[in-house]
C-alpha cells in the first residue's frame, strides 16, 4: 500500500462516517465535511460500548454496522427536521439564506468561490506532506513517552477486539482492575491495521504507519476545519478561510509540536475537530425561532453528539470545546432579538447539552472514584517566568519570523472583532477562546502552586497541551486579520493599498516557517532514538521473526516493548512504570525486573520464569525517562542460561534455556549480583521524557 493510499484510507475513515450522518441529518456539505470527525468519533464511541457490552470483537464489520444505524437515525432525524421546517414556514414567505454568508457581506462570485475552496484543499495538503516528509513515509517510530502506550493500545484491540472503557488495562496496568484510559483514538486507528496488506511493520498498514497516517490527516482535517469555520464567522469570506488555512498549515504548536511531544495522539485528535463543534455552535447561536426545526435542533443534537465524541477521544478536550460554546451561547443569548428567539437559542444549547452531559455522566458511572486525582495532583516544573510565557503565548511559528507574522495578523483580528459590527457576534467566543486559553497558558508555564493546579489539573497542567488550544482561536482570528487589512476595494486609498502590503508580508513571513517543520518535527519526536534506534529495531524485527510462544521479558524504558506493537511479541511491560509500580503490574513481574540475572541460580526466579512462561530476555540502549537500567538486568551476559541469539551496538536478545525448576540454590558467577535486591528500584514519578543520561544503568550489560 502506498503513502498516498493509506492517507486517502485514514481521511475518509475519519471524516467519512460522520460527514455521511451530518448529510443526512441536512447540514449543507461544507458543514458536514467540517463537524464529520466529531461525529465519527461519537460513533466510535456508541461502537466501543456497544462491541463490549454484548462481547462482540471490535473490528470493520462490527464499526460498520455501528456506522450504519447512526446513518438510519440521522437519517430520520433530518427527515423530521425538513417536515417541521416546511410547516414553520407554511404561509410565509421562503427564507433565503445562503451557504456561506452570515452577514450582510454580499456572496462573492462562483469562481471566486471555488478558486478559494480549492487554495484552501490545497493548503491542507501541507501538513500531511511534511508529516509525511519527517516520518520518512510515515514509517517512523514515535519515539517518547505516550507513544509506548498508543502504539501497545492499538495493537491490542485490533489483535483482541475488546474496545470498552475499561479493556487496556492489559496494556498498561494489568494489576490495576480500575483502570481508564479513554480509547476511541486508539479503536479507530486500529481499523487502519485491517487494510488489505501483510500487516508487516514494514508494511504501511502495519504500525507504526496506521499511527503517522492518522496524525498526518489530523493536519490535513484541522486545517479545513478553521478555514471553513473562519470564513463562516468573517461573512462567508473566501480571503478569511484562504488566510487562516495558511497560518494553520504554517502553525508549529498544532498539531505538529503536540504529535511530537508525548506524543500527544488523542489530545491532537480531540483538538481537530475543536472548530466542528464551533461551526455547529454558531448555528444553533444564531437561530431563529420561525424555522427552529431546522436551524435549531438538527445542529443542537449534532453538536451534542459530537462533543460526546470529542469527550470519548479525550475529556479535557471536551471541556476546551465546552468553555468556546459557551461563550457562543452568550453572545447568541445577547444578540437574538427578542424573548423567543431567545428561547429558542438558549433552547438549542440546552438540548446540545443533553447527548453530551449523558455520555459524560455514563463514563463517570464506570470508573472507579479517584481515577482523576493523579491529572489533580499533577504539576510539571517551571522552565520560565511569567514575561516569558505571555511572550511564548504568541510563538506558534516554527520561526520568529512566522511567529511574528501570525501575530500580527491576529491581533488586526482581535482589533476587527471589535470594531467590524456584523463581526461582534460571531467572533466573540473566539476572543473570548483566546482569553482563557492564553490566561491557561501563562499560569501553566509562568505560575506554580496548588492554586494553579486547580485552574490547570484537568489538562495535566500541560502548557503545551494549552499552546495547542490556544492555536484555534489564534488561527482564526490571524484569518479574520486578513480580510479586515485586505478588505474589498483594496486597490484604492492608501490606507488600503498599506493594509494590502502589511498582510501580503505577514502571509509571506507565516508561510517561510515551512522551510523548517520537517527538521523540528524529526527532532522533537521521530528521530532515531531515543526509544528505538536504528540498531535496536534490527533486534526488535529479528525476534518478530524469531519468536515461537512465550513471553519476552523487557525493559519498560529502553523501547523494547515496541516489539508488541511492531509485531504482536507478547511483553512483560508494555507501557513504562508509573510511580507505584508493584500496583500497577504486580508483585510477580517486579520480581523478575528486578532479579531476571538470577535466573538459574534462585530456585524462587527460575520458578518464576517458568511460571510465567517467560522465554526470551531483550535489553535495548538509552531510555525514556525511568530510573536507569534495573539491577536484574546487570550482567546478564554472564548467566549461562540465556543465550545471546541475536546482538548489535544497540540491543541484545536472550534466550531462555531449560533449567530444572528443583535445583537448589547456587551462587551466581562474577558480574551479577550476590543477592536479590530487599525493594524494587526507584521509578519516575513523572512522565518527563528524556534520555537517560549515559552510564552503566544504560549500557546493554550494564556495567559500563
Amino acid at each position: 500500500m502506498t503513502v498516498a493510499l493509506l492517507l486517502v484510507a485514514a481521511f475518509a475513515l475519519l471524516v467519512v462516517p460522520g460527514a455521511a450522518i451530518c448529510l443526512a441529518a441536512g447540514l449543507r456539505w461544507r458543514d458536514a465535511v467540517v463537524a464529520g470527525p466529531a461525529l465519527t468519533l461519537a460513533v466510535v464511541a456508541v461502537g466501543c460500548a456497544v462491541t463490549a457490552a454484548t462481547d462482540v470483537a471490535w473490528a470493520p464489520a462490527s464499526a460498520a454496522g455501528v456506522a450504519l444505524g447512526a446513518l438510519l437515525c440521522a437519517g430520520l432525524l433530518g427527515m423530521a427536521a425538513r417536515v417541521s421546517a416546511r410547516r414553520a414556514r407554511s404561509g410565509r414567505e421562503e427564507l433565503k439564506e445562503d451557504d456561506d454568508d452570515t452577514t450582510a457581506t454580499a456572496t462573492p462570485p462562483a469562481r471566486r468561490r471555488w478558486v478559494g475552496d480549492l487554495v484552501v484543499v490545497v493548503l491542507s495538503f501541507l501538513p500531511a506532506v511534511q508529516f509525511g516528509i519527517a516520518t520518512r513515509g510515515l514509517s517512523a517510530i514515535p519515539q517518547y513517552w505516550d507513544a509506548f502506550f498508543h502504539g501497545a493500545a492499538t495493537r491490542y484491540i485490533a489483535e483482541t477486539g475488546n474496545a470498552g472503557l475499561t479493556d487496556l488495562a492489559p496494556v498498561s496496568q494489568p494489576e490495576n482492575p480500575h483502570f481508564y484510559y479513554p480509547d476511541t483514538y486508539h479503536a479507530l486507528t486500529s481499523l487502519l491495521l485491517h487494510l488489505p496488506g501483510d500487516g508487516s511493520p514494514g508494511a504501511l498498514n502495519g504500525m507504526p504507519g496506521a499511527l503517522n497516517a492518522m496524525s498526518a490527516v489530523t493536519g490535513v482535517v484541522f486545517v479545513l476545519g478553521v478555514a471553513v469555520l473562519t470564513g463562516r464567522l468573517c461573512g462567508g469570506s473566501r480571503l478569511a478561510a484562504v488566510g487562516a488555512a495558511l497560518v494553520a498549515a504554517s502553525s508549529w504548536t498544532f498539531p505538529f509540536q503536540v504529535l511530537g511531544w508525548g506524543p500527544l495522539l488523542p489530545f491532537a485528535l480531540g483538538v481537530t475537530v475543536i472548530p466542528g463543534l464551533l461551526l455547529l455552535g454558531d448555528r444553533v447561536a444564531r437561530a431563529r425561532q420561525e424555522t427552529a426545526g431546522a436551524d435549531v435542533v438538527v445542529p443542537a443534537l449534532l453538536l451534542g453528539v459530537g462533543t460526546a465524541g470529542a469527550w470519548s477521544v479525550h475529556p479535557s478536550v471536551a471541556l476546551a470545546a465546552a468553555i468556546v460554546v459557551a461563550g457562543q451561547a452568550m453572545a447568541g443569548l445577547v444578540v437574538a432579538p427578542g424573548l423567543r428567539p431567545r428561547l429558542t437559542v438558549l433552547g438549542g444549547f440546552v438540548l446540545a447539552a443533553l447527548p453530551a452531559g449523558a455520555y459524560a455522566a455514563w463514563t463517570l458511572s464506570v470508573l472507579a472514584a479517584g481515577v482523576g486525582d493523579g491529572a489533580a495532583d499533577f504539576s510539571w516544573p517551571r522552565h520560565m517566568g511569567v514575561a516569558g510565557a505571555v511572550v511564548t503565548a504568541f510563538d506558534h511559528g516554527p520561526s520568529a519570523v512566522s511567529s511574528v507574522g501570525m501575530t500580527v495578523l491576529m491581533v488586526a483580528g482581535l482589533v476587527a472583532a471589535v470594531a467590524v459590527r456584523q463581526w461582534r457576534r460571531p467572533l466573540a467566543a473566539i476572543v473570548w477562546a483566546l482569553v482563557v486559553f492564553g490566561v491557561l497558558y501563562v499560569l501553566s508555564a509562568g505560575f506554580q502552586g496548588d492554586w494553579v493546579r486547580m485552574f490547570t489539573g484537568y489538562w495535566w497542567d500541560d502548557m503545551y497541551r494549552f499552546a495547542a488550544l490556544l492555536a484555534v482561536p489564534t488561527v482564526v482570528l490571524a484569518g479574520a486579520g486578513v480580510r479586515a487589512l485586505i478588505p474589498r476595494g483594496s486597490g484604492r486609498g492608501t490606507a488600503a493599498r498599506a493594509g494590502v502590503v502589511l498582510a501580503v508580508v505577514c502571509l509571506v513571513a507565516v508561510a517561510s516557517g515551512q522551510a523548517l517543520l520537517v527538521h523540528e518535527v524529526r527532532i522533537w519526536g521521530y528521530g532515531a532514538g531515543p526509544a528505538v534506534t536504528a540498531e535496536e529495531r534490527i533486534v526488535l524485527d529479528e525476534l518478530g521473526e524469531l519468536y515461537d510462544g512465550g513471553v519476552v521479558l523487557n525493559d519498560p524504558f529502553d523501547g523494547t516493548t515496541w516489539v508488541y506493537a511492531l509485531h504482536s511479541v507478547p511483553v512483560m511491560f508494555p507501557s513504562p512504570l508509573s510511580d507505584d509500580p508493584v500496583a500497577q503490574v504486580g508483585g510477580d513481574r517486579m520480581a523478575l525486573y528486578t532479579s531476571i540475572n538470577r535466573y538459574g541460580f534462585d530456585p524462587s526466579i527460575t520458578h518464576e520464569v517458568q511460571r510465567q512462561d517467560v522465554r526470551w530476555v531483550i535489553v535495548g540502549t538509552k531510555s525514556v525517562g525511568g530510573p536507569g537500567r534495573p539491577g536484574g538486568f546487570i550482567g546478564l551476559q554472564y548467566n549461562p542460561y540465556l543465550r545471546p541469539v541475536a546482538e548489535n551496538s544497540g540491543a541484545i536478545l536472550y534466550e531462555v534455556l531449560p533449567v530444572d525448576a528443583d535445583h537448589p540454590p547456587l551462587i551466581p558467577p562474577p558480574g551479577i549480583p550476590p543477592m536479590t535486591p530487599p525493594e524494587q528500584p526507584p521509578n519516575t514519578d513523572s512522565p518527563i521524557v528524556e534520555a537517560a543520561p549515559t552510564a552503566p544503568a544504560t549500557t546493554l550489560g550494564g556495567t559500563g
